[in-house]
């Protein structure tokens, strides 16, 4: 049986910054703030869901995985049983790797990696440690993104975990491996929390082709759609109830909502609103749980929630305070100016709750909120990927 090689850098604390409401992950101390708030690890769990899909495809194929990670954290943990595998721990001059989820264990770790010769690196993170990894290795080996951050612009990730594995596998499986170069975006979180939105390129990765499975970059919001957006929040304020709650989520769209409500709300969180009165600003999942745990429900509450445009994601990226649970008991009306869906090109709107029923249920068509008197019905899609003997079947 064939063997492949394949890295893998896990950092652990990405995504915490999303349900905990910080917009991101790369506060120093952001992981004694998720956890004196009562928020788990998800990274380690999503990084092991690709790797068992890698794993269990690559057999399929007549080839066997052969790992490298990191210590504890940093990969080690969260792939235990799956696959042979070897751990490094010193890099060059005896420095150790370490499992923190720093910058400088994901440098190190991928330094290693590109000298142990693997065919190609899987990273679980977010745009910053997109960063980390174009700084250590460049363009010089293929690498892969693992989604499991907060504010995922970048183009190098997969659009879920298990596609992850699915892309990888049938790249490392196929006789050319073609690469291309695919932009590593990153925003200024300190800015970010203070809502203000200041993507920038930092450079490109040479990342396994495979348009299907690959998420593309965020793009901005042309200047020339913003009357549009305006016209869009007159109308949806004028269609509002004023005996519902409405939970807002983060973007220029749903922010001009609350502007045209006379509401300070937060570009980049989640507001809650309820007869024309800011009830909640900048809500965390716990705030918003706390809500569901008083009794609001699909009676008496609705979810707001736009596309990041050029994506298409409308959950899962950057409004992880909206839960899975919140969405299995709240509708959700989604809102997106025409030339916001035009800019997808025909692609789907993507859910990524993290639980497959919900995505289940949200998947299908949707009418989406576009402007005064007007819907536009769109396919909204989960990503499948099971696998079934041989095969491996996809459901976009």
């Amino acid at each position: 049986m064939d063997i492949v090689s394949v890295g893998l850098i896990v950092n652990p604390i990405a995504g915490l910054g999303g349900p905990s409401g910080h917009k991101g992950s790369d506060a120093a101390d952001i992981r004694e703030i998720a956890r004196s708030s009562g928020y788990a690890l998800t990274s380690p769990t999503r990084a092991r869901r690709a790797i068992a899909q890698l794993t269990t495809l690559l057999e399929h194929t007549g080839r066997r995985l052969h790992l490298y990670t990191g210590p504890g954290m940093l990969g080690d943990d969260s792939t235990q049983g799956l696959c042979t595998k070897t751990v490094l721990g010193l890099g060059t001059g005896g420095t150790a790797v370490g499992d923190t989820g720093n910058a400088s264990d994901t440098r190190l770790l991928a330094r290693l990696l590109v000298d142990v010769g693997v065919d190609v690196i899987l990273f679980a993170g977010g745009d910053g440690t997109a960063r980390d990894v174009l700084d250590a290795v460049g363009g010089t080996i293929p690498v892969l993104g693992i989604p499991t951050g907060v504010k995922i612009y970048s183009a190098v990730f997969a659009l879920t975990p298990t596609a992850a594995g699915s892309l990888a596998a049938a790249w490392l499986a196929g006789d050319d491996r073609a690469v291309a170069d695919r932009e590593v975006v990153d925003i200024d979180e300190d800015l970010l929390r203070a809502g203000l939105a200041s993507p920038a390129l930092y450079g490109t990765l040479s990342v396994p082709v495979d348009p299907s499975r690959l998420q593309a970059r965020k793009a901005a919001t042309p200047a020339s759609d913003a009357n549009a957006v305006r016209a869009l929040a007159r109308a949806f304020v004028r269609g509002m109830d004023p005996d519902r709650t409405y939970i807002l989520g983060p973007g220029g769209t749903t922010n001009a909502i609350g502007a045209e409500l006379g509401l300070d709300t937060t570009r980049l969180g989640v507001d809650v609103v309820r007869d024309g009165a800011l009830v909640v600003a900048d809500a965390d999942a716990h705030a918003l749980d706390s809500m569901l745990n008083a009794g609001f429900n699909s009676s008496s509450a609705t979810v707001v929630l736009t596309p990041l445009g050029g994506q298409g994601f409308v959950v899962g990226r950057g409004n992880q305070q909206v839960t899975a649970r919140i969405l299995s008991r709240v509708p959700l009306q989604i809102v997106a100016t025409d030339g916001k869906l035009a800019s997808l090109a025909g692609r789907p709107l993507w859910v990524d709750s993290g639980d497959d029923d919900v995505d289940a249920r949200l998947s299908g068509y949707a009418k989406v909120f576009t402007g005064a008197g007007t819907h536009t019905v769109y396919p909204v899609r989960r990503v499948i990927e099971e696998t079934k003997g041989t095969t491996t079947t996809k459901e976009y």
